[in-house]
């Protein structure tokens, strides 16, 4: 009896020691109010009410119970993020746009969307197996340089080219380049390459330019020849190569031509020649002799025309002694 006294009196003290803790943190008046609003609801519910708590109630716990077991509670840090940093109303917004468009699409377009996707997987595929990726440095430089935009306009270029030509005119582009890779073959065989420095040496001297020009004064000179020009020509080039021929075939002429080349040949006819011009010049500004016996003595006793006359007699003795 002593003992559950006791224990009674422990009790009641710990029970009033809870209730002024609840009358000093003001839980007390907190619990009334959740008994008076328990009691209004036992009150205001009724058993078709109390039968669908109840089914809320237990499928509340079914939920909490899957949702437990599932491991959920793992992604809640996760899920806590999401919604800080606002991922989840973009997911949550992600979402009801993938339902609209699911409710938007037809069968025919779902059965589209799919072979677009396979078409899609197919060609990443082939891309992939083709070793595409290893060009993908270089297509970036092309992007970046610009070249990408210049081959593109090459190619929409040759596409408007293909386009406007016709079958004349691809046959004409034929035959033109099968001409011009003949011409080049025959170039190549008959070793012109060799003759490239020569020709660079007259483009830098200027020199061809002038080939050039003769070669346009020769076509328009063959232009303005007549039949009878050219019959003239012709005469008086044949008989200029016989005449050349003659005088190939004399023997004085081939004397004389020696002779022209001596020096002192040439140095007594350049004095004779220009001792004529000094004498004509000379009797042209000198005065008119007056004539007479008188003048004549008088011309024949001076020293330069006993000069002139010893000179005369001493060419006269060469020419008898040959």
């Amino acid at each position: 009896m002593t003992e559950n006294a006791t224990g009674q009196s422990n009790t009641k003290a710990r029970a009033e020691a809870l209730i002024d803790e609840l009358v000093a943190n003001g839980d007390l008046d907190n619990l009334v109010h959740m008994a008076r609003l328990i009691g209004s609801a036992q009150d205001s519910l009724t058993e078709d009410m109390v039968g669908r708590l109840a089914a809320t109630a237990t499928g509340g716990l079914d939920l909490l119970d899957r949702a437990n077991r599932s491991g959920v509670a793992e992604a809640l840090p996760a899920i806590g993020k999401l919604v800080e940093n606002g991922d989840l109303d973009r997911l949550v917004g992600l979402a009801r746009l993938i339902g609209s468009a699911e409710d938007s699409l037809t069968d025919d377009m779902v059965g589209r969307l799919a072979s677009t996707a396979t078409g899609g997987l197919d060609l990443l595929d082939r891309a992939n197996r083709s070793g595409v990726a290893e060009a993908l440095p270089a297509i970036g430089k092309l992007v970046e340089n610009g070249d990408l935009d210049r081959l593109v306009g090459l190619a929409r270029l040759i596409g408007s080219a293909e386009d406007s030509l016709t079958d004349d005119m691809v046959g004409r582009l034929a035959a033109a380049a099968t001409g011009g890779l003949d011409l080049l073959d025959q170039a190549h065989r008959s070793g012109i390459a060799k003759a490239l420095p020569a020709v660079a040496q007259l483009v830098e001297n200027g020199d061809l330019d002038r080939i050039v020009n003769l070669a346009r004064l020769i076509g328009s000179a063959e232009d303005a020849l007549t039949d009878d020009m050219i019959g003239r020509l012709a005469q008086v080039a044949t008989e200029s190569m016989m005449l050349v021929d003659r005088l190939m075939r004399s023997e004085g002429f081939l004397r004389l031509i020696a002779l022209l080349e001596r020096s002192d040949i040439q140095d007594t006819l350049t004095a004779l020649l220009e001792g004529v011009s000094k004498a004509r010049d000379e009797a042209a500004k000198g005065e008119k002799p007056k004539g007479g016996i008188a003048s004549t003595i008088r011309l024949m006793t001076g020293s330069d025309t006993q000069s002139a006359v010893k000179f005369l007699v001493g060419l006269s003795k060469s020419l008898l002694a040959k």
